[in-house]
């Protein structure tokens, strides 16, 4: 039996589309899902990637960040999990895409379980965050959420295959390490995920990049598109956004996907 995977849909961001990407509507609104994915592995055991917002938000999420990005639906990633029957303790082994606070938050329910000593992240993406935290510019990068009691990070600085049917690679966009996935099903194929460096079908197709100040320059959104579009060919595979509502939805309804 090989690897099932299913995406976990954890509630909602509501604000100007201009906040995600370049448009001039600045009228606009978009819905930004957050977003789990649950990997049951037959060797791996069980895997998650990214864990969502905070119940919190209110208290710990900066007041800028509450102004441009308010949260108006959130599903804890235990809350999450226990729709699946599963709990915190049943997870062996985190993946974080990137520490932003949108992915990260859930990372206090998992104090105290095995997980929370295997937690991946991309080296480059872990020093951007504590650097960005400790010199008084986090951005969105929230130390409380990511500097947990009793974590400990695997840092990766490359692409990384953590078996035959699932590679991580890393991507230096957005931030300077998000890692993405690749994930060889055996009855739906191969689906890339892509987090934040594309956000939605629509940024993909109309090569729409962020909007706001996430990159420096629009540079490394277009160089890594273009290493997106290329795996895609080389794989045949199906993309999953970082924060694309109405795919991330869809998904979440499929049920298991193997």
């Amino acid at each position: 039996m090989g690897m099932k995977i299913r995406v976990l849909y954890l509630g909602r961001m509501e604000f100007p589309k201009f906040r995600l990407v370049q448009w001039d509507d600045e009228v606009e609104m978009i819905k930004s899902p957050a977003v789990a994915i649950l990997i049951q592995h037959p060797t791996l055991g069980n895997l998650l990637y990214d864990t969502g917002n905070s119940p919190d938000h209110a208290r710990v999420y900066t007041p800028d960040m509450i102004h441009n990005y308010p949260v108006v639906e959130c599903i804890s990633i235990k809350e999450a999990l226990a729709a699946k029957g599963l709990t915190p303790d049943d997870i062996d082994r985190i993946i974080i895409s990137h520490l932003h606070f949108d992915h990260a938050a859930g990372l206090k329910d998992f104090v105290g379980t095995k997980a929370i000593k295997k937690v991946m992240v991309s080296e480059a993406d872990l020093k951007e965050a504590y650097f960005s935290v400790m010199t008084g510019n986090g951005g969105a990068y929230i130390r409380e959420l990511f500097d947990v009691e009793g974590i400990q990070f695997e840092a990766i600085s490359q692409d990384t295959r953590l078996a035959d049917d699932l590679e991580l690679f890393i991507q230096q966009s957005h931030t300077p390490g998000v890692i993405g996935m690749i994930l060889k099903t055996e009855n739906h194929g191969t689906i890339i995920t892509t987090s934040d460096t594309v956000y939605s079908r629509e940024s993909f197709d109309r090569e729409l990049p962020p909007g706001g100040t996430i990159n420096k320059t629009t540079d490394e959104f277009f160089d890594n598109l273009h290493r997106i579009k290329q795996m895609q060919k080389d794989y045949d595979a199906t993309l999953l956004f970082g924060h694309d509502f109405d795919q991330i939805k869809e998904w979440s309804a499929k049920g298991w996907i193997d």
